[in-house]
């Protein structure tokens, strides 16, 4: 018997996005510069430190929201944590993330097309540029390990089926990616528009298995691309 999802809390994973920027804000207004503190943990690159911080906020508001639904009777098996990674589940999730990286090369194209900047800061040239093999091991802590797991319990787990108990599973699925793109908004427009498409892939992935295991799988093996093979294949 599934359980009704409240929808009040459908806006609480942009606390981590407020809390990202608060940190960073307090970074400042102590007297140090962003750039100092990350080189206090051996990271020179600026856009690894952000991942790290908000990597952080992201996985400690999936646990105050796990908590606060499980005070409501919402237990962890109600939000998609249940079922096993079945060989189908394994192949679509792979095939989603490959789907996902193939997306982007049209996409980009098109964006260019119509002059939409990627990035709010123009002078950025990738998501994240790590350089050093600490930078890699906190990309894999932030980008492999805290993020998806965070992301897919919020979204997924949560965000997606309690809008489809009261939009049905169209609307649900639409509504639910313009709120993931929009919480990746603090990065730029460009990535705002990828991101309402990239959603399409774990969304439906959960429809099928009502399982967020297949979402999670597919957003590591696309953080596996995005903050680990592109900065060493196209970024160096």
């Amino acid at each position: 018997m599934r359980v009704s999802l409240p929808i009040r809390y459908l806006l609480f994973p942009f606390i981590s996005i407020i809390a990202t920027s608060l940190t960073l804000f307090g970074i400042r207004m102590a007297g140090l510069s962003p750039e100092r503190a990350a080189l206090a943990m051996g990271i020179r690159d600026p856009g690894v430190f952000r991942v790290v911080v908000y990597a952080a906020w992201a996985a400690v508001t999936a646990w105050a929201l796990v908590r606060i639904l499980r005070s409501e009777g919402v237990g962890l098996p109600d939000l998609g944590w249940r079922g096993r990674l079945s060989p189908e589940a394994i192949g679509l999730a792979a095939l989603a993330a490959w789907a996902a990286a193939m997306l982007w090369l049209p996409f980009d194209a098109a964006r260019q097309a119509l002059g939409i900047p990627l990035y709010w800061d123009p002078a950025r040239q990738g998501f994240v540029q790590p350089a050093s093999t600490l930078e890699f091991v906190w990309i894999v802590l932030a980008g492999l390990i805290l993020v998806p797991p965070a992301e897919e319990t919020m979204f997924r787990g949560y965000g997606l089926p309690a809008l489809e108990e009261r939009a049905g599973r169209a609307g649900a699925v639409l509504l639910h990616n313009l709120l993931f793109a929009l919480y990746h908004g603090a990065i730029g427009p460009g990535l705002v528009l990828y991101m309402f498409l990239w959603s399409f892939f774990p969304a439906l992935l959960y429809l099928r298995y009502r399982s967020v295991y297949p979402c999670i799988l597919m957003h590591f093996l696309n953080n596996i691309w995005v903050d680990i093979a592109v900065p060493l294949l196209f970024l160096r």
